[in-house]
């Protein structure tokens, strides 16, 4: 039986999926676990314990092949498998996501919009198809889709949520400025765009008293 993977572990891997793949750009061949902690923000100890939740990749002693490493999380996270994915709400950010050349990757694929704005899907300039929000739960279920991000005013967010859960989304990312609520079986993010900045502000504002001189906050890789 597999030992179930800890959420923050697979964050981290997920980051650390990215960093290696701009390593492999940057034509770097092998890589330490203390030069990817560097990189991370994360103690070494930790990279290689993650890393160990996939099973075996070779000695860490003598550092990962950056190749090997990356190919061995692409299969072992799923993300071989391309997954479809929706967007609610073609507002400015909404529209950007849905127009964004560099959103997609080898993990998903966005494939179809919705909002709730009839006129707004009529004059809409995109290749990917588009619906009114009340159509949400029936193409979610007769397009197999998959995943959802959300960019709709707050006060709209938990319906849109709810329309999703009915069509059989399995994960959410939430961009609406509050939190929303999920059944059982579906993996949800809030991301408070507004909130961390908040965060960010706050912390440039106060003195840290874990963080030392020349140590890197912990970074995450959206």
């Amino acid at each position: 039986m597999k030992t179930p993977i800890p959420a923050p572990a697979l964050e981290r891997l997920c980051s650390l999926y990215q960093l290696l793949c701009r390593m492999e750009g940057e034509d770097l061949v092998r890589v330490s676990s203390t030069e990817l902690g560097r990189r991370t923000g994360q103690p070494a100890h930790t990279i290689r314990k993650d890393i160990s939740f996939l099973g075996e990749i070779g000695n860490s002693g003598a550092g990962y092949e950056v190749s090997r490493l990356k190919d061995h999380l692409f299969s072992k996270l799923g993300l071989q498998r391309e997954k479809r994915a929706c967007i609610v709400g073609l507002g400015r950010l909404g529209s950007a996501i849905l127009s964004s050349s560099n959103i997609a990757n080898e993990a998903f694929r966005i494939v179809a919009g919705f909002d709730s704005d009839v006129n707004k899907l009529e004059t809409i300039k995109t290749a990917i198809m588009v619906f009114p929000s009340h159509e949400i739960a029936d193409v979610v279920r007769r397009m197999a889709i998959e995943l959802a991000i959300i960019a709709v005013p707050a006060a709209r967010a938990q319906e849109v949520a709810d329309r999703l859960a009915g069509g059989g989304i399995r994960g959410i990312l939430n961009l609406a400025p509050t939190p929303v609520m999920v059944p059982p079986g579906v993996f949800i993010r809030n991301i408070d765009i507004a909130g961390e900045l908040r965060i960010l502000s706050a912390m440039s504002g106060v003195q840290l008293a874990s963080q030392g001189h020349g140590v890197p906050c912990p970074t995450v890789l959206l």
